[in-house]
């Protein structure tokens, strides 16, 4: 179920120093797209010289010479052009996003999260390895420094999909009892059903680059627990999510009831709803495009018991 949900008060940021207005000594930076001699000038009366009178002179004032350089090469607005990452450390997923559409969901409705915005990959990172869990760097593919102090991030799965044909939320229990290993399959939980929680991320989704991580939870102390890279391409959040569950059903005994819990709403509409009928279509979208992600959606099918 998708519900409409309002930006956090303060937005990215929040509980910074805020920013000083700009007093009327700031410098500025004239920049002369069309006049006679296009350029960045110091002053207005520079700017001024090269415009005045000239036919279809274009010319604006910015606080820094980057800016202005920008909009002489022909940028309309080079601020807003300039990438920005979203850096969530913790939230339902972790990782680095380019628009506050993305980040907003990922940090509403969350007990404590960590995040803001920058201007640079690198300090979007850093701000990740300072606040997240190791395991949270882990799975998105970040190196851990010594000096890294963590805060507590939570793995917050939100809702389920089940082999039973269950999809509903489910909060992670507070405590459970050690998982038995693979070799004792008749370990029951919740009712002889296993309860595992997966969870999949890519920083910088979408772009090239891009470096996907998954994580599989079977409980505190699990020796089962995994966190690693995605293997192959694309390294996107849908195959994270998608490889995460494999992963789950992989180390699961064959003979136990699995419920997978899992974020991805995607990930569930694909078991639950989607993927029996575009197997039945040759692996045809209803536009007759190529299902994305495929090859990890077969595999599914066949751990499902092809589907429900």
């Amino acid at each position: 179920m998708v519900k409409k949900r309002n930006a956090p008060s303060g937005g990215f940021g929040a509980g910074s120093s805020s920013k000083m207005r700009k007093t009327a000594n700031s410098p500025k930076f004239y920049a002369v797209r069309h006049g006679r001699e296009p350029g960045v000038y110091s002053t207005y009366d520079e700017c001024q010289a090269q415009t005045t009178g000239f036919p279809g002179a274009k010319f604006k004032s910015f606080p820094t010479r980057e800016d202005a350089q920008a909009f002489v090469a022909g940028h309309e607005n080079p601020s807003a052009d300039k990438p920005k990452f979203y850096a969530v450390a913790v939230g339902h997923v972790p990782g680095i996003y380019h628009t506050w559409d993305e980040a907003q969901p990922q940090v509403t409705e969350v007990s404590g999260p960590k995040h803001k915005r920058f201007n640079t990959q690198e300090d979007a990172e850093d701000f990740i390895r300072q606040h997240a869990s190791p395991e949270t760097c882990r799975r998105l593919g970040l190196s851990l420094e010594k000096t890294q102090e963590y805060t507590g991030a939570a793995f917050e799965p939100v809702e389920t999909s089940t082999r039973k044909v269950k999809a509903e939320p489910a909060p992670r229990p507070k405590a459970a009892p050690r998982a038995t290993p693979r070799a004792e399959p008749n370990h029951e939980i919740n009712g002889n059903v296993l309860r595992i929680w997966t969870d999949g991320s890519s920083l910088a989704n979408g772009q090239a680059g891009s470096r996907a991580g998954l994580g599989v939870y079977f409980g505190p102390n699990d020796e089962r627990n995994l966190a690693e890279r995605l293997p192959g391409e694309p390294q996107t959040n849908q195959r994270a999510e998608l490889m995460a569950i494999l992963r789950a059903l992989e180390i699961a005994p064959s003979t136990q009831d699995v419920e997978i819990v899992s974020d991805s709403q995607y990930s569930i509409k694909c078991v639950t709803q989607w993927g029996p009928g575009w197997e039945q279509n040759g692996w045809r979208t209803a536009a007759g495009g190529e299902v994305k992600n495929k090859d990890l959606l077969f595999y599914l099918g066949e751990d499902f018991g092809r589907w429900f």
